[in-house]
């Protein structure tokens, strides 16, 4: 039996909890520690790029970034990438499968999260078909990563549509930053196995990276859901004078992953084939000191070969064999301009102009072999205008224009009131569009006749030009850094209100097809609900309302320890059509988990041992689309890591062990989807 939160329309009494949490949290910290030693007063604040394109320090920032560094990523013992997020306030991490997975900000997201922004160096990796992010297919390793800045909230002034929820901008290392050769596997429970290879070199004004990698993996103990994974990836970094850099990024990947659930005619056991590749190129032009501009062309490719015929399904309807597919291809393309310069000693500017062209095809999922395409443009900017020593007005906006669509703007206000050297209260006001997907727009589904593609029922079909989801987005925010005792506090207070919601429903009143009307009778005296035979579609339809507060705590009390703590609380309210004519709701709130909470502690001993632990806790949520209801989740891991020295070389070996302790089996996304706990081995070698 589902757990209901109450709907509670007046937000003041958490307003209240979250500010007074807001005021005590440093307060308390700076009674609870020793001073620090010296080089650790003088850390450098960290400077983010993702808010504005602007670099800013965190005080400086517009937004609610978390900075997940180095540190954070070889603490945590994440083997996925998807789960050193969540370390972020407020983010929930989705498995799909073992290797299919789904993030989201304040939950209410499928399989196929469409409302976040990610980037990898400043290219983005959204699929224009389906949505959301194939994390898998991404040719890119955890020892590649610099570090994330993840932005908490909506940022399409300065990323665009579909940066609605949230961004998450991953930042590679500079190859010149790299050993020369490193080697790294991992082995360990659920078959997991991985070899990841890189060379990085420098010749002359060249810097290169060569990475190559190859991951097994057999998920779930109760799903179907094996996989494998190669890729490719080389990228180049060429200054080709003292103003002028360029640089060019290139992956390919490609691997057999395993899908379906047991008696499901509608996803039964099978194997996909998935291919993905990119290319990426980037001319920077310095032009004087605060004055830069680029232009940046990229390619994303996708392929999902995915289709599969049923002898079963319906054959006491008199359909012998069946057929359906999911399989698609998707591309994008994008060229960008750039343009970064300093107005006055008060003020900067970043300015730009882009395209897009997303383009999409599938006989199973759009019913032909052409390429549907959506053409975008858009145009922004971002000023930074320091008013005096200690207040920062940031403005920004995109403005955007799709083809069929409406063009719409995307604004940015925050003032920024700096207390002291080390408090920053901030006040935001964002609003930002989700697009909707080429299939939420052009789906076209049936389950066909094997052989003659002869459609007996639709499954997925679209009449309607959707608009876009807007969402508008308020924040009271604290940043606090109090150096003396190595910490830092982040918190803010939100409201959050979505409207024009996309709903996926069916319409109760829309005529059965041909092949299925005079089969109603049938049905209905065989118990089974012929509504099942009408196919889903898209409108637009409902809203939601998101109130709460997150915190983030970062305690660095020498330079051997670590402790990062995050807490997020949401109350949500709203609803939307599930079905029309009649009309049945579907309500919202129980898709928002009310609380999420992760720590991250590491402590290096004198023997060089360093030893990790990390612990994630996810309050009740019922996952949109395919998921399920999700009773509570709570995860610990922990890892214990030594390096070591030889002649030419050095490396490290590591224990990783997760979803420890004594309550460690929980469901994951689908009921069937049931953790237990994990041990890998895992060890690097480089060479210099």
């Amino acid at each position: 039996m589902k757990y209901s939160h109450p709907v509670i329309n007046s937000p003041k009494w958490y307003w209240a909890l979250g500010l007074g949490a807001i005021v005590s949290l440093p307060v308390q910290a700076m009674d609870a520690v020793s001073p620090l030693p010296e080089e650790l007063f003088f850390s450098e604040v960290p400077v983010v790029l993702s808010a504005t394109r602007l670099k800013q320090s965190l005080p400086d920032s517009p937004a609610s970034v978390t900075v997940i560094d180095r540190k954070m990523i070889e603490a945590s013992g994440a083997i996925e990438l998807v789960d050193l997020l969540r370390l972020v306030p407020g983010f929930q991490i989705g498995y799909y499968t073992g290797s299919k997975f789904t993030v989201s900000s304040h939950g209410n997201a499928d399989r196929f999260a469409r409302d976040m922004q990610v980037l990898i160096d400043g290219r983005s990796i959204y699929d224009p078909a389906f949505g959301g992010i194939t994390w898998s297919d991404q040719e890119l390793d955890m020892d590649d990563i610099q570090r994330i800045e993840v932005i908490r909230g909506p940022n399409a002034s300065t990323h665009g549509s579909n940066s609605f929820a949230g961004v998450i901008n991953i930042i590679t290392w500079h190859p010149a930053e790299q050993p020369a050769v490193r080697v790294k596997t991992l082995v360990g429970d659920g078959g997991r196995r991985q070899i990841y290879n890189r060379f990085a070199g420098i010749e002359g004004d060249l810097a290169y990276r060569i990475a190559l990698k190859y991951d097994e993996n057999d998920g779930f103990e109760n799903r179907h859901d094996n996989s494998d994974t190669r890729w490719v990836s080389i990228r180049s970094d060429y200054q080709v004078n003292s103003r002028d850099a360029l640089l060019f990024e290139l992956g390919k990947s490609g691997g057999t992953r395993e899908d379906g659930f047991s008696s499901d005619s509608e996803q039964p056991f099978r194997a996909t084939e998935d291919d993905h590749a990119f290319q990426q190129l980037r001319w920077t032009r310095s032009l004087s000191p605060g004055n830069e501009f680029y232009i940046q062309l990229y390619h994303n490719y996708q392929q999902i070969d995915d289709d599969f015929s049923d002898t079963q399904a319906l054959v006491a309807l008199g359909f012998n064999d069946i057929s359906l597919g999911y399989g698609f291809e998707s591309q994008r393309y994008d060229v960008e301009f750039q343009h970064t310069f300093q107005l006055n000693s008060a003020q900067r500017l970043v300015w730009g102009l882009g395209a897009r062209q997303d383009k999409a095809k599938g006989i199973w999922t759009f019913s032909q072999n052409d390429w549907l395409t959506r053409n975008q443009t858009r145009a922004f900017g971002n000023l930074e205008w320091r008013l005096n020593e200690n207040l920062l007005l940031n403005l920004g906006g995109m403005y955007e224009k799709f083809e069929q669509k409406d063009g719409f703007f995307s604004p940015m206000a925050a003032l920024n009131l700096k207390l002291n050297e080390m408090n920053t209260l901030r006040l935001r006001a964002t609003s930002a569009y989700r697009m909707p997907t080429l299939w939420e727009d052009f789906s076209d589904q049936s389950v066909v006749q094997t052989g003659s593609r002869t459609p007996i029922f639709d499954t997925y079909v679209n009449r309607t030009n959707l608009k876009p989801e807007k969402i508008e987005s308020f924040e009271l925010s604290y940043l606090g850094n109090f150096p003396e005792v190595g910490l830092t506090v982040d918190a803010k207070l939100f409201h959050e209100e979505i409207k024009d919601m996309i709903a996926e429903i069916k319409d109760l009143s829309m005529p059965y097809s041909a092949s299925i009307a005079p089969l109603v009778p049938i049905l209905m005296g065989g118990g089974i609900d012929p509504a099942g035979f009408l196919p889903f579609e898209y409108i637009n339809n409902g809203s939601l309302n998101i109130n709460g507060f997150e915190v983030g705590l970062g305690w660095k009390p020498s330079n051997r320890d670590m402790l990062h703590i995050s807490y997020g609380f949401a109350n949500a309210y709203g609803r939307q059509f599930k079905k029309v004519n009649p009309v049945e709701y579907r309500r919202l709130n129980e898709r928002v988990p009310t609380q999420t909470i992760s720590l991250l502690g590491s402590h290096k001993f004198d023997n060089g041992i360093k030893v990790s632990t990390a612990y994630y806790y996810v309050d009740d949520i019922d996952w949109a689309g395919d998921g399920d209801y999700i009773d509570i989740n709570r995860r610990w891991d922990v890892k214990l890591s030594k390096q070591f020295e030889l002649e030419r070389a050095d490396g490290e070996i590591s224990l990783i062990l997760q979803n420890i302790g004594p309550n460690n089996n929980y469901q994951d996304f689908h009921a069937e989807n049931v953790w237990a706990n994990r041990i890998f081995l895992e060890a690097s070698l480089n060479w210099h």
